[in-house]
Order: C-alpha cells, then structure tokens, then sequence
C-alpha cells in the first residue's frame, strides 16, 4: 500500500470517527465513496466500511455497559436477527452491479446533505406517535416486530455496510426501553450486526485487511477528535462542512466508475 493511500486511508477514518462521535451515526457516508476513490470496488468498501463500524460500536457499547446502560436481554431477539439478516445482505451483496451500488451511495449523500446544510450536526430523539395504529401493533406482537426489524436491518446492513443504529434505537424504544437503555443495547446489537456482516464478507473475500484496519485507528481518533471539532465549530458551520464533504463525495461516486 503507497504511503499517499495510507494517509488518506487514515484521514477518511478520522472523518468517519468525528461524524461517528457527533450523531452517533454510522460512518459509512464517508468510508464506502472514500475507499471507491482510493480504487477499491464498491464491495470492498462496504466490507471495510462494516469492520470500522463494528469497532466504533463496540467503543460506544463499553461506555454504556460501565453505566449499566446495555440491556440484551429484552432486545436479544432483535440481535439474533440482526446477525442471520447481516449473513444474507452479505452474500445478496455481490449481486448487485457495481455501478449500481456507487451510484445509490451518491444519491444517499445528496438526500443526507439537505438536513446536514439546514439544521446542522444537532442529533434529536426519533419521533414515536405512541397512539399510531402500527405502533400499537408492533407493540402487541413483541417477538415478531423483534425479529422482523432486526432481520430486515440487519440484511441492509450486510448490503450496504450501513450499522443501522438510529435504526436499531427506534426498534428498542418501539419494544418498551428507556431512551438510555435502547442507546446502549441498540448499540451493541450494531455492533453484533456489523460483525457479521464484516465476516460475511471476509468470507466471500471482499475485506481487504490492511485498509480495514487503517481505517479502524483513523475511526478511533476521530472519535475522539469529535470533542475538540465540537467545541471549536458551531452544530450549523459544522454541518454545513458535512453536506459540502457529502455533495462532493456524491459526485465523486458518480464520476469515479467512468474514470477506470
């Protein structure tokens, strides 16, 4: 690996960690365009992207286990699924053209750039209309609202190397947990998710190591980059640089195909 593509390997890392440590969102707006432009395929940087994420939940995860915040048992049906759903989107992966796939991410980060321009990094609490006449029924029939959320995310997982938290949080609030508590488990399920899907693709052949793991100890610093970034740039600046990085980054998904 060139030096040029260690360094940039890493920096996309730390981008992905300080996005990661502000929203508490999955870093895969930046890994999968980042390591498509560095010359991986799409596959590849989804494989990458599910192995960063895998580490930063599981950072994430210890935090709110010392607090006594990460609670299995009730959402263990949601983790179970999760994996089994990572497995299939892992292996349904390889039969989606690879341009197809690039091309999706680029659209994902024009839509994501639209609230990140207007409101900023400022993370809210999903909103549940507890008197909705599906949330009533999800929450009559636990055990398959478990089962059908965890293995419904946990395969988007596996295909597109998203870690699904914000996902996972709104399933565990559906199911009865405390904001706290569904941040802490939802996390560790993400974690278990990614696993999966990062060793689904591992054995299929599409991790590559060494940027994997470049990529992890840039997501790690980031992580705690994000404290100082926070307390140096307003939510609104701060947001603004996002969506201008996403704009640019959905171009280059686009654009980056023609050039091989």
């Amino acid at each position: 690996m060139q030096t040029l593509t260690v360094i940039l390997t890493l920096l996309a890392g730390i981008f992905a960690g300080i996005l990661t440590g502000l929203m508490g969102s999955s870093g895969v707006m930046v890994i999968v365009p980042a390591m498509t432009l560095l010359g991986y395929r799409v596959h590849e940087a989804v494989a990458i992207s599910l192995a960063v994420d895998m580490v930063a939940s599981v950072v994430v995860t210890v935090t709110y286990f010392r607090h006594d915040q990460v609670n299995l048992r009730q959402g263990l049906w949601v983790a179970l699924a999760a994996v089994g759903g990572a497995q299939i989107g892992s292996r349904l992966s390889v039969y989606i053209p690879e341009f197809g796939l690039g091309s999706g991410y680029g659209v994902l980060l024009f839509i994501s750039a639209v609230p990140f321009w207007r409101r900023g990094t400022r993370r809210e609490k999903p909103e549940i209309r507890e008197d909705a006449a599906y949330i009533q029924w999800l929450k009559q029939h636990p055990l398959f609202t478990s089962i059908f959320l965890g293995l419904s995310i946990g395969a988007a997982a596996g295909v597109f190397g998203v870690g699904g938290g914000i996902l996972f949080l709104f399933a565990l609030l559906i199911i009865g947990y405390d904001l706290h508590k569904a941040i802490g488990t939802s996390t560790l399920i993400m974690a278990l998710a990614t696993a999966s899907g990062a060793a689904g693709h591992a054995l299929i052949g599409n991790l590559p190591y060494s940027a994997a793991a470049l990529a992890t100890v840039g997501t790690i610093g980031g992580g705690f980059a994000a404290a100082w970034v926070a307390n140096h740039l307003s939510e609104r600046r701060l947001g603004k640089l996002i969506a201008v990085v996403f704009v640019f980054l959905g171009i280059a998904m686009f654009v980056a195909p023609l050039l091989r």
